[in-house]
């Protein structure tokens, strides 16, 4: 079926069934700053620059790619292979930039992590094809009102860049 949507034999359509937000994990960004052997605080600004492309996944036999937008219809632009899990990228990659400003005091190390909010959907594909497919019109893939086709995509604020939490740690050197 994810053949057929992306070779133009139907036309396809997400549909969701639950969604929900929830803080993704932590990452360090960029690379500690030391001030071991200092007698002064260091002050430090960190440019952070984030591109950003969505992406929908689930577990199934085979591997997708989505270069076309998938709003309610899914468009073409799909490609196929044999793996164990499913990857599509769908959209423009959308960049933003952020300074953040650090104070690293004699004898300590210090840096940044950042923890994304993510938005996560569950639900179905539906096909509808202009002559039978196997004795059918409309296909539901992996069945109507499942929650089999999962996807997680950034939660963006206004500007574009990603909603998340900052976090400045220092410790001791």
């Amino acid at each position: 079926m994810v053949w057929d949507c992306n070779h133009g034999k139907a036309k396809c359509w997400y549909h969701e069934v639950n969604a929900w937000t929830a803080l993704g994990k932590r990452r360090e960004v960029g690379n500690p700053i030391y001030n071991c052997s200092g007698s002064q605080t260091v002050d430090q600004t960190l440019t952070w620059r984030t591109d950003r492309t969505t992406s929908y996944s689930f577990e199934q036999s085979t591997s997708v790619e989505v270069s076309a937008g998938l709003a309610q219809e899914i468009e073409a632009g799909m490609s196929t292979s044999s793996t164990q899990t499913e990857t599509w990228q769908v959209g423009t990659t959308l960049s933003a930039s952020q300074s953040l400003e650090s104070h690293i005091g004699p004898g300590e190390a210090g840096g940044w992590w950042f923890a994304p909010y993510w938005r996560h959907s569950q639900g179905w594909i539906e096909a509808h094809y202009g002559k039978r497919n196997h004795g059918h019109y409309y296909w539901y893939y992996p069945g109507q009102g499942s929650t089999g086709v999962q996807t997680t995509t950034p939660v963006r604020l206004s500007d574009g860049q990603m909603k998340g939490k900052w976090y400045w740690a220092t410790w001791k050197c």
